[in-house]
């Protein structure tokens, strides 16, 4: 009888899928409102010039008014892997089910949606003797 050594078998680990996105093919930032944050100065420190954030307010404001972040609602930026590291999508998470997605990876497609993360309702029912 030989002895049979299994080569080495390599892991391959599932992508992390949140919002509709491969959270892999992104450098991601995961982060909350605070005080003095506002959605052209969170896209600005991400490399999104200020003509470029006009025109993603002006395309978005029929989706959602940027003006109306909360302090300490989560947010997600989609960050370029290039050289260029540049914000791609902005996700903004209203409330813990509902949150909006700003797209602005093609330039001539900017695009803002409403959207809801899947909701379980489980019901459960108790009894008991006295």
């Amino acid at each position: 009888d030989k002895l049979v050594v299994p080569e080495k078998v390599e892991q391959v680990k599932p992508p992390k899928i949140a919002f509709g996105y491969n959270f892999d093919k992104y450098n991601v930032i995961q982060d909350t409102i605070r005080k003095d944050d506002t959605f052209g100065k969170l896209l600005y420190e991400n490399h999104i010039g200020f003509g470029q954030i006009e025109k993603i307010v002006q395309a978005t404001k029929d989706t959602f008014n940027v003006k109306r972040l909360n302090v300490g609602k989560p947010y997600t930026i989609l960050k370029s892997k290039d050289s260029l590291d540049k914000a791609q999508v902005f996700i903004y998470q209203k409330n813990k089910i509902d949150y909006v997605v700003f797209d602005f990876k093609n330039d001539t497609l900017i695009k803002a949606n409403n959207a809801s993360k899947p909701v379980i309702i489980k019901e459960k029912t108790a009894s008991g003797i006295r």
